[in-house]
């Protein structure tokens, strides 16, 4: 074998060595937990339009300032209780477009006869300004800094007066109980995912109000929320 070429093999080692495996072969870049988050609120803003017992939900939807949309909440209860979760709020901006997400976490405590663990869907409607400006703010309690009504759930409900509440919220149960209670509720902005997510420490009011930041793995949540307030409207 000529010296020649064993250099040439060294040098297409070397090349290769620099350029990694191919991309068919590379692992897949893995998905940040901001976005895993973005992509089930997505996915559970579209179960509660579509879903036939939700006609509170499509009604109140079309009057909504913003949507705080929280996947996967838990409860657990055993005489104390408690429930938290992650979720995400998508507001209107001045001109209509819709801006966000926004990280928050929501967390309560309850006390009572309870048992079991359960996991739920929760989408909070803003209905007021006030109560959208209140999530703006460090902490915001729900039934104390700002008012909240559960939204009734069922077919034939047909279209309730509103509620003069800041927040309607809905959920969907999957466990145990027939759904949970909000008031009480602590909203907080998640000011570490919000950074992580948008590259740079950032506040709600950037985000939502005037819309200054902007993350191209928002495009399909946003998209879906705005079709579907869209489609409530011509209604």
């Amino acid at each position: 074998m000529s010296m020649r070429y064993l250099r040439a093999l060294a040098a297409l080692a070397l090349v290769a060595a620099i350029a990694g495996p191919p991309a068919a072969l590379a692992a897949p870049r893995a998905v940040s937990e901001q976005q895993e988050l973005v992509n089930a609120a997505r996915v559970t803003f579209s179960r509660f339009g579509d879903d036939p017992d939700q006609t509170s939900f499509r009604e109140h939807e079309r009057e909504a300032l913003g949507y705080l949309i929280v996947p996967r909440a838990w409860r657990v209860g055993l005489i104390f209780g408690g429930s938290g979760g992650r979720g995400v709020l998508v507001s209107r901006g001045r001109t209509g477009e819709w801006n966000g997400p926004s990280f928050y976490t929501v967390g309560t405590a309850s006390f009572g006869l309870q048992a079991g663990v359960d996991v739920s869907d929760i989408v909070v409607l803003g209905m007021t300004q006030r109560g959208m400006n209140a999530l703006l703010s460090p902490t915001v309690k729900l039934g104390m800094d700002a008012s909240a009504a559960a939204g009734p759930v069922g077919v034939g409900v047909g279209r309730p007066p509103r509620p003069d509440t800041d927040f309607i919220y809905y959920s969907r149960a999957k466990g145990f109980y027939g759904g949970v209670s909000l008031q009480g509720a602590r909203i907080r902005p998640d000011d570490h995912w919000n950074a992580a997510y948008y590259g740079r420490p950032v506040t709600p009011r950037d985000i939502l109000v005037r819309g200054s930041v902007r993350n191209p793995g928002s495009r399909g949540l946003l998209e879906t929320v705005d079709v579907s307030a869209r489609v409530v409207a011509r209604r």
